[in-house]
């Protein structure tokens, strides 16, 4: 049965799913599932990120209480199809048995296999989790490892990662499937994933690359190919519309608008002549090729500057800040103290945040994986970190936004010049960039 059928999940997963375009409009989403570092709490669920794509999602790290946070975010579990894992520490995996299992109860039996990508020793860390709690109703999955993650916070050698024959095992055990690869880094020093259609006439591609953390961690850059202008109404239309009659009687078309497909086909240099002797010209119909969107979703880091190759230019550059110094809230010993101490963990600041987008020319900037110090509804604090961040990237204070669970935060088109508007779903109230004020002290 469908999720919105079940007790239990009919409340969380609306009709929305089945619509090509989120609830904000937009065919491309970020959803922040749980934007807590460490372990989850009541206010901040652990580390989590969907991605909508249409009407599927591909998520970013699967921490602890991912199921909970996925009804409360109206994500269906049997529209994920995609997982990326940035590094093995528990905040970041621990959900993800579980999740399987949830996703199991909704997922055709015969569906294609899930995909699950993530640091070399994940495959281990399944197979030994799902036979060890004899777990059984799984759906499908193939798990492809990044191999050669070099590890960055230290010249200490780090012990290696679990290693299993990727189809040693019976695929009836733990709904693991053959066909999982082993990737290794390319001459760059990235990993390249996959490339999949995304809509009537897009792609979407997917590259890893390392960042500084006390685990070998990435950084995972989704990339969309650029794409064919717009249809230009304003030009079409009235050359349409002044050859109504003469379609009907000559070319037997009731509707003018049914040439608007042919339309958007004709190149540049091609022509349509209408039955008045207008021309319609694919330079003057069609507007330039539209530059592809880019998210880069950042794993645990202190320092990124090895993305920066596949993350330049990034839309929404997703950037942890797990500590802050705030002396208007009692902190003390200085921000340079704090910087390192926070440095040494492998952790980021909001201002070593905003310097990396700033690096990377980023266009909007998410602070996530805060501290549980932190509560999303103290406006002061987070309006803080937010104005810390945005000081240090270049950016405008409303194109960076500091996370909380449930936020829903839009990927437009460059060309549609839409502002960064992020919402919480629950009561359809914009966020940005006035949020402070909806949040109370």
């Amino acid at each position: 049965p469908a999720a919105r059928d079940r007790p239990g999940i009919a409340a969380a997963v609306t009709l929305a799913e089945d619509s090509p375009h989120g609830a904000s409009g937009a065919d491309m989403e970020i959803i922040v599932l749980g934007s807590g570092a460490c372990s989850p709490s009541p206010i901040r669920s652990a580390s989590s990120l969907a991605l909508r794509l249409r009407d599927r999602h591909w998520l970013f790290d699967v921490g602890e209480g991912t199921q909970v946070q996925l009804q409360r975010c109206s994500v269906g579990p049997s529209r994920i199809d995609r997982i990326f894992v940035t590094h093995s520490h528990g905040d970041h995996c621990f959900g993800l048995p579980g999740l399987l299992c949830l996703i199991a109860r909704d997922r055709v039996r015969d569906a294609p296999p899930m995909e699950i990508y993530g640091p070399a020793g994940l495959r281990a860390f399944l197979r030994v989790t799902l036979r060890f709690s004899g777990t059984s109703f799984l759906p499908r999955y193939v798990v492809h490892e990044l191999h050669s993650i070099p590890f960055l916070h230290s010249r200490r050698p780090q012990p290696p990662p679990l290693s299993v024959p990727r189809d040693g095992m019976a695929v009836s055990e733990t709904g693991e499937q053959p066909g999982g690869r082993d990737i290794q880094p390319e001459p760059d020093g990235a990993w390249s994933l996959l490339r999949v259609p995304f809509g009537d006439e897009g792609h979407l591609t997917v590259r890893a690359a390392p960042v500084r953390h006390t685990a070998p961690t990435v950084g995972y850059v989704v990339t969309e190919g650029d794409k064919p202008g717009r249809l230009r109404p304003e030009v079409v239309l009235p050359l349409l519309e002044r050859n109504r009659a003469r379609l009907l009687d000559e070319w037997g078309l009731r509707d003018p608008s049914a040439l608007l497909k042919k339309v958007k086909a004709l190149g540049p240099q091609d022509e349509l002549v209408l039955p008045d002797g207008g021309v319609i010209r694919g330079s003057d119909a069609v507007g330039g090729m539209r530059r592809g969107r880019k998210v880069a979703v950042l794993g645990d880091c202190c320092d990124a500057s090895l993305c920066a190759g596949i993350a330049q230019g990034a839309d929404v550059l997703v950037h942890e800040a797990t500590n802050a110094y705030l002396p208007k809230y009692g902190d003390r010993g200085g921000a340079p103290a704090l910087e390192r101490e926070t440095f040494s963990h492998g952790h980021s600041t909001p201002q070593m945040a905003g310097a990396t987008a700033k690096t990377f020319g980023a266009k909007a900037l998410l602070l996530n994986h805060f501290s549980q110090r932190y509560p999303p509804d103290s406006v002061g604090v987070m309006r803080a970190i937010q104005r810390a961040a945005a000081a240090q990237s270049g950016l405008p204070e409303d194109r960076v936004v500091t996370a909380r669970d449930t936020l829903v935060l839009p990927v437009w088109q460059e060309d549609r010049a839409k502002p960064l508007q992020p919402f919480l779903p629950a009561n359809k109230e914009w966020v940005a960039p006035d949020y402070a004020l909806k949040w109370p002290e």
